[in-house]
């Protein structure tokens, strides 16, 4: 990863630390394919060198001011990451969009801001709230590390994404390329950068805060999609050099396509055209930077297989059967327990319900003929938590106790249903949240999560989401 790690030194010790809100993106062109910017998107958005505290430029970011939302941020993967999606109460907004005089050249927490005069150009934290809309991290930051991850947190960076959309599908296809992009890297030695460039659609239908729901409704425009493109150059053979993209609707459904960046380009230019009711030509990467259909179909492939299967596939079943012994050392929940999964089947005796090395829960459900089956799953604990985030009294544990559901008598004195367990993905009913969608508000008053990728939801008991 040498050669990576020092061309991503020189691509930001290239830039100079001088303006955030900047005339062209001359400054940070380093994030652009050829150091070229897409062409074709609304020339009259904000260019926005993305800083945080005087530091580096971690990526850069096309602001529209009319819709309120970044109309793409480009960025460069870091492979040596992290894969773990971060969180934050931290927000920042830039200055310089809603006051131009202003001398701070740099991102600032919208805490410490004044919200009428930001709210004049640019969206706040408010503007979600209650709205069934996620601010959805265009440049996401699990593909950062350290200072570049907490730069991502910007509602420069963010557009109102739909809950479902956002932290199952298009999570899913993160997932899936963060994986495809690490393991071309490793095999490549490294000897390549990988430019994306992650964009919206705005809408001609929706607008946040709903009316009724806030003093100033529909400030923000809800994308009618989300789009991403990759080029992948490798530094010492353009045989090895690709590119793709895809594109999906900014719904609950997640109708994601994979195509080429001719394609792309061409569907955005349809779409975009539409919207402004004037033809659009729009090219995200100068030349399309090597757009192959051989090339395209190999990686279907691959995309085919990853986003059918759980994150991180790169552990293999059999290696966690080979470390369940150690595993189940650690594992500090009741094997007396009968453990059910999300599908209704009961996990082996011998193998509770458990992380085992991933980032969600899962046992082994049963032999098969050609492969053990196996289930996501929500693990029994003795303690539980109910659904208004206190926990059970130790002397009263959840179960139903003459009723249809499982209750409590809480610590505070009140009752409530209940989990069974204290995890971020257990729901009320003996049910479990889906794996890429743990307990959370989501924008409502209440504890809640997705238990499928149907759409189907449940109330639930600890507050996990981002």
């Amino acid at each position: 990863m040498f050669v990576l790690g020092l061309f991503t030194c020189i691509v930001l010790s290239a830039f100079s630390a001088q303006a955030k809100v900047v005339p062209s993106f001359d400054e940070c062109k380093g994030f652009f394919y050829k150091d070229t910017e897409p062409e074709g998107l609304d020339q009259n958005a904000k260019k926005i060198c993305q800083m945080l505290d005087y530091d580096n430029y971690y990526y850069a970011s096309l602001y529209s001011v009319h819709h309120r939302i970044p109309l793409y941020s480009a960025y460069i993967f870091d492979p040596d990451c992290s894969n773990t999606a971060g969180k934050t109460e931290n927000w920042h907004i830039e200055p310089q969009i809603s006051q131009p005089e202003s001398q701070t050249d740099h991102m600032v927490n919208e805490r410490d801001s004044d919200e009428n005069i930001i709210k004049r150009y640019q969206a706040i934290s408010s503007d979600y709230s209650n709205s069934g809309y996620d601010r959805g991290l265009l440049n996401p930051n699990s593909f950062h590390c350290e200072e570049g991850r907490k730069a991502t947190f910007t509602l420069t960076n963010v557009a109102p994404i739909d809950a479902s959309f956002n932290h199952i599908h298009w999570k899913n296809w993160e997932n899936a390329l963060r994986s495809f992009l690490r393991s071309k890297l490793d095999s490549d030695g490294g000897s390549a950068a990988v430019y994306t460039v992650t964009g919206t659609v705005p809408g001609d239908d929706a607008r946040i805060p709903q009316r009724g729901t806030s003093e100033d409704p529909e400030r923000v425009t809800v994308p009618s999609h989300i789009w991403t493109a990759v080029c992948y150059k490798h530094q010492l053979n353009d045989s090895k050099s690709f590119s793709f993209g895809y594109v999906g609707k900014n719904q609950p459904e997640g109708d994601i396509s994979l195509m080429r960046v001719s394609d792309l380009d061409d569907q955005l230019s349809r779409l975009y055209s539409e919207l402004l009711k004037t033809p659009q030509l729009i090219r995200i990467f100068v030349d399309n930077c090597f757009d192959d259909s051989k090339t395209l179909n190999e990686i279907q492939g691959v995309f085919d297989k990853l986003i059918n299967l759980p994150a991180n596939q790169g552990d293999q079943m059999a290696t966690d059967e080979q470390n369940m012994s150690q595993t189940l050392k650690r594992v500090v929940r009741s094997s007396q327990h009968t453990h059910f999964t999300i599908s209704g089947y009961s996990c082996r005796k011998n193998h509770p319900c458990g992380t085992y090395r991933k980032d969600y829960y899962w046992c082994w459900t049963g032999y098969g003929m050609f492969f053990d089956g196996w289930d996501y799953c929500s693990p029994a604990l003795n303690g539980s938590r109910a659904k208004n985030g206190q926990y059970c009294q130790s002397n009263y544990a959840c179960s139903t106790y003459g009723k249809g559901y499982k209750w409590c008598y809480t610590e505070g004195g009140s009752n409530d249903m209940c989990c069974t367990s204290d995890d971020c993905h257990s729901a009320v009913n003996d049910k479990t949240c889906w794996k890429n969608h743990p307990c959370g508000f989501y924008g409502y008053n209440y504890l809640w999560c997705y238990t499928n990728d149907n759409g189907s939801w449940e109330y639930c008991c600890k507050d996990c989401g981002q």
